[in-house]
């Protein structure tokens, strides 16, 4: 039989291994709860509300801020986590992730119309474990967008 504080040991080794293994990483800074559930869209540095416009062959940096059910920016997991980004027909834009930032990406505006912006959120780089509310998104012809 184990004794006391070796039992003690084990149950605590093992609640530790159940929390690392949870999402896959040390992830012991922060928020607990790694799952988003609402974003924030910067577009070169500033808080913008959707409809998200860009312009056409104009390159503009989108960051996504992540916020999980209480409220918690999930900025602190960003080095274990991933953002994805889609839009929606995907004529509308290009987009290629950031290197070294894994929720910002640099989208160039392809070809002038409406639809929508899509974010996503996961443990690698396809981001698509979470798919979060696609918002409106617009590529405008030259003057009308966020340029970098």
């Amino acid at each position: 039989m184990f004794t006391q504080p070796l039992l003690r040991s084990f149950l605590a080794a093992g609640a530790a291994a159940g929390l690392l293994a949870a999402c896959g990483g040390d992830e012991t800074t922060g928020t607990e709860d790694h799952t988003p559930t609402s974003y924030q869209v910067l577009i070169n540095g500033v808080t913008t509300t959707a409809p998200f416009t860009f312009t056409v062959g104009q390159t503009s940096r989108v960051q996504l801020k992540f916020f999980n059910a209480a409220g918690d920016d999930l900025d602190d997991v960003e080095s274990s986590h991933f953002g994805g980004l889609t839009f929606n027909p995907t004529s509308m834009a290009t987009v290629a992730r950031v290197i070294g930032h894994n929720y910002q990406f640099d989208v160039t505006g392809s070809t002038e119309g409406s639809g929508t912006m899509t974010p996503s959120f996961g443990h690698d780089e396809a981001a698509d474990e979470h798919t979060l509310q696609s918002a409106q998104a617009i590529v405008a012809s030259e003057g009308g967008g966020n340029p970098l």
